[in-house]
């Protein structure tokens, strides 16, 4: 992906490649349908906007009132702006960015941790890998009939990460010598469930239908 635009920017200018929305639709639908993709601010939403109509890749469209709240701006893409977006979204795909995992330092330095924690915390992890991985296969059956093709796409993606994942966990595992003397108990299975319910609060079915399209 070409440095010249942001993560943030490509999501907005495809909801608005859908149709136009003003601003509080747009940080909605973020948040309750795309916050697994990804966390924008308020602040940064409003600000990625004005930059991008700077660039005339939007612009306001109209001003919609309703009833006594503040009068909010209506924007939509523009024919610049619709040929960046198809120019840069493929790029999302390939070439490869890095991806960055956490996990990755704590391996770097793995001679660094008691034997005890490395095996609690790669239990925990592959414990609350497997819970994660159930519960999208239940939203995905569940909802298989009225979810967009795109988010199955993407849960589908999720989902074959996790078995990679819990692939290399069971591997590592093997190797440690604690790894047999360690079973989670009450307090770290309670840290495993504040997770997964976090990442239920991400994965959420029941509103993939975004926002209605805004008249203008």
């Amino acid at each position: 992906m070409s440095r010249s635009i942001k993560l943030r920017d490509l999501v907005v200018l495809g909801l608005l490649r859908e149709h136009p929305r003003y601003g509080y639709e747009i940080k909605t639908i973020i948040d309750h349908v795309m916050s697994h993709l990804i966390d924008v601010s308020s602040g940064s939403l409003y600000y990625g906007l004005k930059k991008l109509e700077e660039r005339r890749l939007v612009e306001e469209c109209s001003i919609e009132k309703v009833g006594r709240r503040p009068e909010r701006s209506v924007y939509k893409i523009t024919e610049t702006g619709r040929s960046y977006f198809e120019r840069e979204l493929p790029r999302v795909i390939f070439p490869q960015a890095r991806p960055f995992f956490p996990i990755d330092l704590a391996l770097y330095f793995f001679q660094f941790i008691q034997p005890h924690e490395q095996t609690r915390r790669l239990k925990m992890r592959l414990a609350y890998l497997g819970e994660a991985q159930k519960y999208l296969a239940e939203m995905k059956e569940r909802f298989k009939s009225v979810a967009p093709a795109s988010h199955v796409l993407i849960v589908t993606h999720i989902s074959g990460y996790i078995d990679m994942e819990k692939v290399f966990i069971k591997q590592l595992l093997s190797e440690l010598a604690d790894s047999k003397a360690y079973e989670l108990d009450a307090r770290d299975r309670e840290e495993v469930q504040r997770e997964l319910d976090e990442f239920k609060t991400r994965i959420k079915y029941e509103t993939v239908a975004a926002a209605p399209a805004v008249a203008v």
